[in-house]
């Protein structure tokens, strides 16, 4: 191999492929969405081959970074419109960025896995887009102020399922790692990597899919390939998942894409952490949403102020469970005993913070602000009560005891155990209505003069932002005080 030359000819062949995109959208005016979609999918034909062509990652790493640098600087001065639309959607940096991050990570082990990962994007996220535009009568799914369709995720679970199985059975000559199995196996594999990195991309904000969509997938891919057995058990959690997902929804637990968030969640919790893990996210989900059904009818003028309503969405879901989703992961890459009571820490504080907002507006007494030491009307965010204070700290009490048993080691200490999952419950629920009642967005309706959360209220009068800021919602509020949690118990525990 002489790294330097195939550096020199795969930064030509790039180039010329998006020089090409461009040219077709000026002289033979190609729409843009298809050049696009040409420079995604042949882009990533071509970097399918860099294993072959270099011997270190060096020369990919500085590929990969000489076009975040290049695309960075074309889409603002809007150069290359033939795969930049617009100057906002970063998208055609998002792409180098993640072959970057993979080139880092997992070139020295297995650079096999970083091709692969950057084919499922370049040639299913375009089947997503052209399946899902195609079609009329679509089921939306609509996640962080983007629109994506279940029949493009479909397209996309078929052609990332084809691509993972391209790249596995093409380097399996040359890759020890690769899993001794049938081809069958193999497909089976490949159709569960297809369906998690789908649902991930049916959630993932404008052009950030270049990010989500790779490195979910090179990171099964490297579960796949470095511990058969575990990926194994993360086909069973990935099954239960859409069980415990469809009966949600059915049961108007979840919206749509609350529905897709939990799949994404509960596959990844419950298959790569088992029981030990599975349990204490099923306590929580429940037990919330069990006190907001129970209690729903009572509240109906308080769920007014309120952002969102008690059929959790995607923002929720990750809100809550999103926390424990990332100490999950990072338990995986980087064993160590604490990352499973940070764990529970996150979920306690979601539990603590859940109860206390769903019982602290059935108190006597008006609530106090912390933010602004004063009471204030029920409902408002940032203000506690001793009612919800309390129910948040039984009920973080209750997760723990209940989780107890399923909790290995630490079953020993019963006590000890018991008590940090209360406080550090307790803690969070706390930081959560400071940080709550310090800067997220809060809105005054011009019609009845409330404080509300949402930015129309009243039959849909917009309403005006009085304090806080407008990119801080309840959702960042809420995954704040579940990272406060996970930091407390472990502390706590000790």
């Amino acid at each position: 191999m002489n790294d330097p030359l195939n550096f020199v000819l795969i930064f030509i062949g790039l180039t010329l492929i998006v020089v090409a995109a461009d040219q077709a959208k000026k002289r033979f005016n190609v729409r843009p969405k298809k050049t696009r979609m040409f420079v995604h999918a042949g882009v990533a034909v071509v970097i399918f081959f860099a294993p072959l062509l270099f011997r270190s990652g060096l020369y990919p790493a500085i590929l990969a970074g000489v076009f975040v640098v290049i695309n960075l600087v074309s889409v603002k001065g809007g150069m290359f419109t033939g795969m930049n639309e617009d100057r906002k959607d970063l998208g055609t940096v998002y792409y180098p960025a993640s072959f970057l991050i993979l080139v880092v990570f997992l070139w020295n082990r297995s650079p096999f896995i970083v091709s692969t990962a950057m084919l499922i994007l370049g040639l299913a996220d375009p089947a997503a887009a052209i399946v899902g535009s195609s079609l009329d009568d679509t089921h939306k799914v609509q996640a962080f102020g983007g629109k994506k369709t279940l029949e493009g995720a479909v397209a996309m679970a078929v052609v990332a399922t084809l691509a993972a199985l391209a790249g596995l059975v093409f380097f399996r000559a040359s890759e020890g790692r690769i899993p001794p199995v049938p081809l069958v196996g193999l497909m089976s594999i490949c159709l569960s990597i297809g369906a998690m990195v789908a649902a991930t991309e049916l959630l993932s904000p404008k052009a950030t899919d270049n990010l989500s969509v790779p490195l979910s997938a090179g990171f099964l891919l490297f579960i796949a390939t470095h511990d058969l057995n575990l990926f194994r058990l993360f086909m069973i959690g990935e099954g239960l998942a859409v069980v415990v997902a469809f009966i949600s929804y059915e049961l108007r637990l979840l919206t749509r894409d609350g529905t897709v968030a939990t799949f994404v969640m509960g596959g990844f919790i419950f298959g790569l952490g088992g029981w030990q893990w599975a349990i204490p996210v099923l306590l929580f989900f429940f037990i919330g949403s069990g006190a907001s059904r129970l209690f729903a009818s009572a509240k109906t003028g308080y769920n007014l102020l309120y952002e969102k309503s008690h059929t959790r969405d995607a923002g929720q879901v990750f809100a809550n469970g999103g926390a424990g989703l990332i100490i999950l992961i990072l338990s995986v890459m980087l064993p160590g005993h604490h990352w499973y009571l940070a764990y529970l820490g996150s979920l306690t504080a979601a539990t603590a913070d859940t109860l206390a907002t769903e019982l602290g507006v059935f108190s006597r007494n008006n609530p106090f602000s912390i933010s602004l030491w004063r009471r204030v009307e029920k409902g408002m965010s940032g203000a506690v009560s001793y009612l919800g204070t309390s129910t948040g700290l039984v009920s973080a009490a209750l997760l723990a005891s209940l989780t107890l048993p399923f909790s290995g080691g630490y079953s020993l200490f019963p006590v000890r155990f018991i008590a940090a999952g209360a406080l550090s419950g307790a803690m969070g629920s706390l930081a959560d209505s400071i940080i709550g009642g310090s800067f997220q967005s809060q809105y005054k309706c011009p019609r009845c003069g409330k404080i509300t959360e949402r930015k129309e209220h009243c039959d849909g009068n917009e309403t005006s932002l009085v304090s806080g800021y407008p990119w801080i919602n309840n959702d960042m509020v809420n995954f704040a005080g579940s990272l406060v949690g996970a930091v407390a118990f472990p502390l706590l525990f000790r």
